[in-house]
């Protein structure tokens, strides 16, 4: 478990590590990139979130496992009712979105196929959106992942991302915002 070691490392210990990302990164081990789409996990050196923000008033709240191509994150948060979510952090500052209630739901979110969750029209299918985008219509899709995914942790992995996330919801963009006006 060399990946998820790493990824461990790198979180503060406000985080309670699932499970799932344990099992996400053995599957890793064993079966390969690209999981799905464009996504892949990642160890931080617990400053990333200091870089990323200015400031190092709320590195605590985060944990980040993942990148996308860009350098967007994907990483743990802990909301004010200290709530712990799965969020997306863009690059630029940008595309701020709770993805996932918990860390199955992000889960079966990623096994959809989307080449980066962060830019993806949630509304459309991947067959959907690879076509629009200009990609062959299975791009991203990993069947041996979806197929893990549905029968490891006993779920169905939806059509499209809308079923799990809601990138119209401003909560974790409010949040930030609001972080950056308060600590800068």
């Amino acid at each position: 478990m060399k990946i998820f070691d790493e990824i461990k490392k790198g979180i503060t210990k406000n985080i309670t590590i699932p499970i799932e990302l344990q099992k996400l990164c053995g599957w890793t081990e064993t079966n390969g990139y690209p999981i799905s789409g464009h996504f892949e996990l990642r160890a931080d050196d617990g400053e990333t979130m200091r870089y990323w923000l200015g400031f190092d008033n709320l590195s605590d709240r985060f944990g980040i496992f993942g990148a996308g191509p860009d350098g967007s994150l994907y990483s743990f948060w802990i909301d004010d009712n200290n709530k712990q979510k799965i969020v997306h952090l863009g690059s630029e500052g940008e595309e701020l979105y709770i993805l996932a209630e918990n860390f199955v739901d992000f889960l079966r979110l990623l096994a959809i196929g989307y080449d980066e969750i962060g830019f993806a029209d949630m509304s459309k299918s991947i067959e959907d959106w690879n076509l629009e985008i200009g990609n062959d219509k299975d791009e991203g899709i990993n069947t041996k992942f979806i197929d893990w995914v549905e029968k490891e942790f006993n779920v169905k992995v939806p059509k499209a991302g809308n079923e799990i996330t809601d990138f119209d919801n401003q909560e974790f963009n409010d949040w930030i915002e609001k972080q950056i006006e308060k600590h800068s």
